[in-house]
């Protein structure tokens, strides 16, 4: 009697264990279902995101429409057990902020020094894995943007050797986005460049508005690969060596620790430089004269 009493309990043991198990399996369908289905509303109420990275203060990226429709939130990080605001370092932190139509901004912050993750309150965060991969495709957008935009902040001494003596270059105004190409004939401290056809110089010409003048102006030289930031001045002056390029003499371009002849740093050539490479708002503007050294 005992025995049959056991084995009737250890089948009601048995279901009740089946039922439970199922009971877990469908709560936790039911409970997947619910995140995607947030996920997918999450995204829906998607207005905007906005990249930015301390590295470049002046400077934002914005997703388009397309991008955004394109998104699929993944809702999917936790706190650790460290809830304290944490101190960030300022080199290599990014920021992408999810901004939805109800005005509501949800912030995550990621910082390439550490490798590490925080919300908005720079609290530590852990994305899953799917999260984390969307995370860093969006910082990837933000990098290939800030790339077509400036240029490397690269001392004269390094641009010296990758800009040599009668390589070509293209020149891209940092305020237009016109380019030409030019040739660099001479210098040694700082680039002496000549531009290549009459075309080129028209193009330059016009950078300046109509009139060759002292004033500096902001640059990209693309060169052997490399997008570096630069000024130049637009006025031709001394000796030219190309002909039929419509442009009589040549002109300066400087980087970072260029000099003029005198031997000094040009204030008005640093500043643009340091536009060009995203250190300095385009709208920046001092008194700084723009004379005849070059």
């Amino acid at each position: 009697m005992k025995l049959i009493v056991f084995m009737k309990g250890n089948r009601l043991n048995r279901y009740i264990l089946i039922f439970l198990a199922a009971l877990v399996l469908i709560t936790g369908l039911a409970y997947r279902t619910y995140i995607i289905q947030q996920d997918s509303l999450r995204t829906k109420q998607l207005k905007e995101v906005r990249l930015s990275t301390a590295g470049y203060p002046y400077y934002s990226h914005t997703l388009s429409s397309e991008d955004i429709d394109s998104l699929t939130m993944k809702n999917a990080y936790r706190h650790t057990r460290d809830i304290r605001r944490q101190q960030i370092p300022p080199s290599g932190l990014y920021k992408i902020e999810f901004i939805y139509v109800d005005k509501s901004t949800e912030t995550i912050q990621y910082s390439r020094l550490l490798n590490k993750y925080y919300d908005g309150r720079s609290i530590l965060i852990e994305p899953s894995e799917a999260f984390e991969a969307q995370l860093q495709e969006l910082i990837n957008i933000l990098d290939r943007n800030i790339y077509d935009t400036y240029g490397e902040l690269i001392p004269w001494e390094e641009a010296d050797k990758i800009f040599p003596l009668f390589s070509f270059a293209r020149i891209i105004d940092i305020y237009s986005g016109a380019s030409f190409m030019v040739q660099r004939r001479a210098g040694s401290s700082h680039a002496d460049a000549q531009p290549l056809t009459s075309e080129d110089t028209a193009i330059m010409k016009e950078i300046f508005h109509g009139s060759w003048t002292w004033e500096r102006s902001g640059i990209i030289v693309e060169v052997n690969g490399r997008r570096i930031a630069a000024s130049m001045n637009g006025k031709p002056h001394g000796a030219g060596k190309i002909k039929d390029n419509n442009f009589p003499g040549h002109f300066c371009i400087h980087f970072l620790n260029s000099t003029t002849h005198s031997g000094n740093v040009d204030k008005r050539h640093l500043e643009e430089i340091l536009k060009a490479a995203g250190k300095l708002p385009l709208d920046y503007t001092t008194s700084f004269p723009s004379d005849d050294t070059y």
